[in-house]
């Protein structure tokens, strides 16, 4: 397989490249998360107490299952409660904007919505 093509970092002002699939130098291949969260903490972002009950309720109501694997056919253990349409594109947290979904599903569609 051939090797990746050099890009521009991605943090703002950078003047490396990388071949890293994440678009970050070393410098910086850290500083991707961080810049997204604006130095918030989770109960800024509000990710507090309450959500924490909220995301109990939500992995209770579709029985610890991945709802993006379900649809599949394929039963897979859901750790996560992800926002069906992001809070970033005017999502809510009514529960029926809310699904259980595994790691990998909660990675590859956060990825696909940036």
């Amino acid at each position: 397989m051939p090797s990746r093509i050099p890009k521009p970092c991605r943090k703002h002002g950078c003047p490396n490249t990388t071949t890293a699939q994440y678009g970050y130098c070393e410098q910086h291949k850290n500083e991707g998360w961080v810049q997204h969260q604006r130095g918030r903490t989770r109960q800024q972002q509000g990710y507090g107490r309450a959500w924490e009950i909220l995301r109990a309720k939500i992995l209770k109501r579709d029985k610890y299952l991945c709802q993006t694997c379900l649809r599949q056919g394929i039963a897979t253990e859901a750790k996560a409660v992800d926002h069906i349409k992001a809070k970033a594109f005017g999502g809510t947290d009514d529960e029926t904007n809310l699904q259980a979904i595994c790691h990998a599903c909660h990675k590859e569609k956060t990825a696909h919505e940036r």
